[in-house]
């Protein structure tokens, strides 16, 4: 594979006529579907293949995560961790410093950046190969994957000889959520947190990364009333440490005794920890095992690890840059920032202030605000581009509500099981089979395996 130069400069868009090869749809944008596109091009042979991402964003490779532009929101892991290559893992920090950027692969930088990175290794990737990549701007309507073709809601169709879904997660609504201007459903949409008076009383309603984001958003632009986040556990991310640790052998296999059960699991993990120098390296050993394992457990042991260890796994796995976790502990030492165990279970309005009431015993937080920062659905039926196939029988969800029933591939299935047509999910939408797909050191294996699976396809 010739890999690009994270330094090369940005090529002109390739013209009408070129040669269009096996023509490829990836329905998603963001840094799923560019990591895709930056892969099928990297890998293609000059002249077989022709990509679209189809994404109605102004730019690629941004989506939700990474189309912030605070730099208070740090990526979450190093930016070693962070390359669009697997076997390159300082591809990303030597771009850092093409950007007159002084990283060593051990900092975290602000999320912005990736979407850049992405950007420039597209097109560079496409340099090298000569492959057409064209950013489609418009919505998916609808998608058929048995004609392997998908509409925009502008009328457009666009037909390709492989599909590639890369959605995302949907937005989640809960039922119990007033219409109201003063309950932000989304906080990533453009002006969201703009018409937030700097001593209005907030209640962030998740205590995840997209809370701790929003909280240091608001603290960004001057906001001086107590911010209150609330969530079912009450649990904050764990914070990363300043330095780096030495790694650790995975304590877990697919096939092991231990990983047949949960409960097995979390005594091998809980062994290792007590041995270690610090149990951070007890979970980042096992990430690179976590998928086989995942897949190679029960479902009903699946159904009991997201009942009962999944948010302990989370807020361990996925851990707030030391930078920030300082930020948060100042807030709350402050009394700037309070967090709360308890469900919300209703929103109500009356005489313009709300009331946020919690759990079982009915304790109730009056707010001016409320953000919701729960996270995204899984739930791949909620996804209208999606619905519709699903309705059909032509796509399946997974058993477990999260994201869609995928073969060892990453293809989908149909109702019967069957991974029938030439369509490949990517990213969140593998949520349910894999455990772990969302993040980047998952999302690169997904696309660098895909791009193979085409370009072999294309040679026949």
């Amino acid at each position: 594979m010739a890999t690009p130069d994270p330094g090369a400069s940005r090529p002109s868009e390739p013209s009408p006529d070129a040669a269009s090869g096996r023509r490829v749809v990836v329905v998603g944008g963001g840094a799923a579907g560019t990591l895709v596109a930056i892969h099928l091009a990297a890998q293609a042979v000059p002249g077989a293949l022709r990509v679209q991402v189809v994404e109605p964003a102004e730019a690629l490779g941004e989506g939700v995560a990474y189309s912030t532009r605070s730099s208070s929101h740090l990526l979450n892991v190093r930016s070693s961790g962070m390359s669009a290559f697997p076997d390159q893992p300082g591809h990303f920090t030597e771009w850092l410093r093409g950007q007159g950027i002084d990283e060593d692969g051990t900092g975290f930088q602000p999320r912005m950046l990736l979407g850049r990175y992405l950007r420039d290794t597209l097109d560079a990737a496409r340099a090298v190969s000569g492959t057409r990549v064209d950013h489609v701007r418009g919505r998916v309507a609808t998608i058929d994957p048995r004609a392997s073709a998908v509409t925009l809601d502008d009328g457009r169709t666009l037909d390709a000889d492989a599909l590639v879904l890369a959605t995302g997660h949907a937005l989640t609504r809960p039922g119990w959520l007033p219409d109201t201007p003063a309950v932000i459903v989304d906080p990533w949409a453009p002006g969201a947190l703009d018409p937030i008076d700097l001593d209005e009383r907030v209640v962030i309603v998740g205590s995840g990364l997209t809370a701790v984001d929003v909280s240091l958003s608001l603290v960004d632009r001057g906001h001086r009333a107590t911010m209150t986040m609330t969530s079912s556990h009450g649990l904050l991310p764990m914070p990363h440490l300043e330095r780096v640790l030495p790694t650790r052998p995975p304590v877990i296999a697919p096939g092991s005794p231990d990983s047949a059960s949960v409960r097995g699991l979390v005594r091998a993990l809980r062994a290792d920890a007590a041995t270690a120098d610090d149990w951070r390296q007890t979970i980042d050993g096992a990430r690179p095992a976590t998928v086989a394992v995942w897949r190679g457990l029960p479902e009903s042991e699946q159904r009991r690890a997201l009942r009962h260890v999944g948010r302990l796994w989370e807020v361990r796995r996925h851990r707030m840059a030391p930078q920030v976790a300082a930020r948060i502990e100042a807030l709350r030492a402050a009394g700037r920032l309070a967090v709360r165990r308890g469900r919300v279970t209703g929103v109500t309005e009356r005489d313009g202030a709300l009331r946020v009431t919690l759990g079982r015993d009915g304790a109730v937080l009056p707010a001016d605000r409320v953000i919701m920062c729960i996270g995204p659905s899984a739930d791949p039926a909620r996804e209208p581009v999606l619905a519709d196939a699903i309705r059909q029988g032509v796509l399946a969800p997974h058993p477990l509500g999260m994201g869609l029933a995928v073969d060892a591939a990453g293809r989908a299935c149909d109702a019967g099981g069957r991974a029938t047509w030439p369509v490949w999910a990517v990213g969140s939408l593998r949520k349910g089979a894999e455990w772990e797909s969302t993040a980047v050191p998952e999302l690169r294996l997904h696309a660098a395996a895909l791009a193979t699976a085409i370009g072999e396809s294309s040679e026949h």
